[in-house]
């Protein structure tokens, strides 16, 4: 019995030594999830989004038009250029992205990010 359980144990650090490290990379995101976290992780408390009905919050900015980065071509009050990269770091931790930031880093997950981002790429 004893010897089982060292192979066990052995079989175990072997799997867990040789997985990959770093950060688990997110899938592809989901307009519908983006648009369900939305509501879920409090953003239309804060937001306005025309496609959202119960998103008619005042405190941050209108999100309509910011999946379009010509005709908004700005994120984070003018501080960041509107690119797929600047709105992730900006979904990510909005007071590291702009320091003294009203909105919070929800602690979105990398998959969670990704929805939402594919949700306002669609607001154009």
């Amino acid at each position: 019995m004893t010897r089982g359980l060292i192979t066990l144990a052995a079989s175990l650090l072997t799997a867990v030594t040789c997985a990959p490290s770093g950060p688990i990379a997110a899938g592809p995101g989901s307009p519908d999830a983006g648009k369900q976290l939305v509501t879920s992780k409090g953003c239309i408390a804060c937001h306005t989004i025309q496609q959202v009905p119960e998103a008619r919050g005042t405190v941050g900015p209108v999100l309509d038009g910011v999946g379009d980065p010509i005709g908004r071509p700005k994120i984070a009050g003018g501080t960041l250029d509107n690119t797929p990269e600047n709105l992730r770091r900006w979904l990510r931790d909005p007071p590291a992205a702009k320091p003294g930031t009203m909105m919070p880093n929800l602690s979105l997950t990398p998959q969670e990010i990704s929805h939402l981002l594919a949700f306002l790429q669609t607001l154009k």
